[in-house]
């Protein structure tokens, strides 16, 4: 049941992320399924537990170019004592060879193909000297050597992927050559996004002297464009109730997650906050996150709400902390994400609060066998510019007054490249 939270009290006391976090995904229904073509399923989450439905390979094929024989024909070759044997034919990925492999024989065979009946091995073209329809083998080779044996690489029944599989293109191409054509996936997460405030701007509007471009939903569209999301809407509200409250309907109608960023402060113009307030279930509003403490979740018509901190850095982080992993728990997906994460030293003394969980900016380098972790400052929530010089968060725990120059800690690497 929701816990229904005096906004006049205002942030007295405090949630923690972990409880926080808690709550959310304990609201949080994962959304139906839909069929795709294959073609369209990299980075989808199966509905379904996928079992192989052939062998692969599907025969015993040749992993080298060279000569199909019977091992036990070459048992004992070597520089000094090398083995002839007489070439019948050749194989080859398009062609068969229709005969059986005799003793003393050898077919010529191309990586990849069927190997013939009654060879159980290949000799590489580096270990043999063709000369007038013989070969002389200089090495050895055992039973299976240089053979792909069949099932080697995937068994028929075989659990390739177990339900809430993120697909990989890896794993569709996988699963276009064991012939799958189409497949069940959890459909995308329907989202709708709006930034809130009447001194916001798209660019290329009059924003007159105090007025702010806004930039909150392209941050938020790029960082989610990782998984299986589609926005339904993406908009500037300004803070009258009217705007907010067709946004809210519409979005209740056709959304699995509403999220805004802005107007969640204790002021008087946070009209969405009282309108949410009104009309939802307030599960928590203010969480010991620095920055982004003004966070607010709710249920509005039975859907998930994330209301966000305005300024840009707190949006990025309550987006990192909270949003990406409902968007996991929507869109059916099973596992962690994996963050990179770096053991650094840092190069400078960081202060926190208690009682918090502070995320700082840090800018990160490697030196020799090392990693170097300088805290960006001047990296206030609304230092949009201190997202851009970091690389990673470091992640001070609400229980710790901040970390020493020198100390070694793990920094949460968002970048793909530093």
């Amino acid at each position: 049941m929701a816990r229904y939270v005096d906004k006049h009290k205002g942030f007295k006391k405090l949630i923690k992320v972990d409880e926080a976090l808690k709550i959310i995904m304990e609201n949080l229904d994962v959304v139906g399924y839909e069929e795709v073509f294959i073609e369209d399923a990299c980075w989808r989450v199966l509905y379904e537990d996928l079992l192989s439905n052939r062998d692969v390979p599907p025969f015993d094929r040749a992993a080298m170019d060279g000569y199909a024989v019977r091992s036990v024909d070459v048992a004992g070759a070597s520089e000094n004592n090398p083995i002839r044997l007489r070439v019948v034919g050749e194989v080859r990925a398009s062609k068969l060879y229709e005969g059986v492999v005799g003793p003393m024989e050898a077919v010529r065979i191309d990586t990849g193909a069927p190997m013939p009946e009654g060879s159980d091995a290949v000799v590489i073209l580096e270990d043999t000297e063709f000369r007038d329809g013989y070969i002389d083998v200089f090495r050895s080779v055992s039973k299976f050597g240089n053979v792909s044996v069949r099932g080697e690489d995937v068994k028929r029944g075989e659990l390739l992927f177990k339900k809430g599989h993120l697909l990989h293109p890896y794993d569709v191409a996988l699963l276009k050559y064991l012939g799958y054509s189409r497949l069940k996936v959890y459909r995308k997460v329907r989202v709708s996004l709006a930034s809130i405030g009447n001194e916001l701007f798209e660019v290329g509007e009059d924003a007159g002297e105090s007025g702010i471009i806004e930039s909150n939903r392209v941050l938020i569209t790029g960082v989610l464009s990782r998984w299986p999301v589609e926005f339904m809407r993406s908009v500037i509200l300004p803070d009258e109730e009217d705007a907010i409250q067709k946004f809210i309907s519409d979005s209740i109608r056709d959304s699995d997650l509403i999220v805004t960023t802005g107007g969640t402060s204790l002021g008087r113009g946070d009209v969405m906050t009282d309108y949410v307030y009104s009309i939802g279930d307030v599960f928590f509003h203010g969480v010991a996150l620095q920055p982004s403490k003004p966070v607010l979740f709710a249920l509005v018509g039975g859907k998930p709400f994330l209301g966000l901190p305005g300024y840009p850095v707190a949006a990025a982080i309550s987006t990192f902390m909270f949003v990406e992993p409902a968007i996991m728990k929507l869109a059916g997906i099973s596992g962690s994400p994996i963050y990179r994460v770096v053991r650094a030293r840092l190069t400078r003394r960081v202060a926190s609060k208690l009682g918090m969980l502070q995320v700082v900016r840090v800018k990160v380098r490697k030196d020799g066998d090392e990693y170097l972790a300088t805290p960006v400052y001047g990296s206030g929530a609304g230092v949009l510019s201190s997202l851009s010089k970091g690389d990673g968060f470091l992640l001070i725990p609400e229980n710790v007054e901040g970390y020493d120059e020198g100390a070694l800690v793990d920094v949460h690497i968002y970048r793909e490249v530093i």
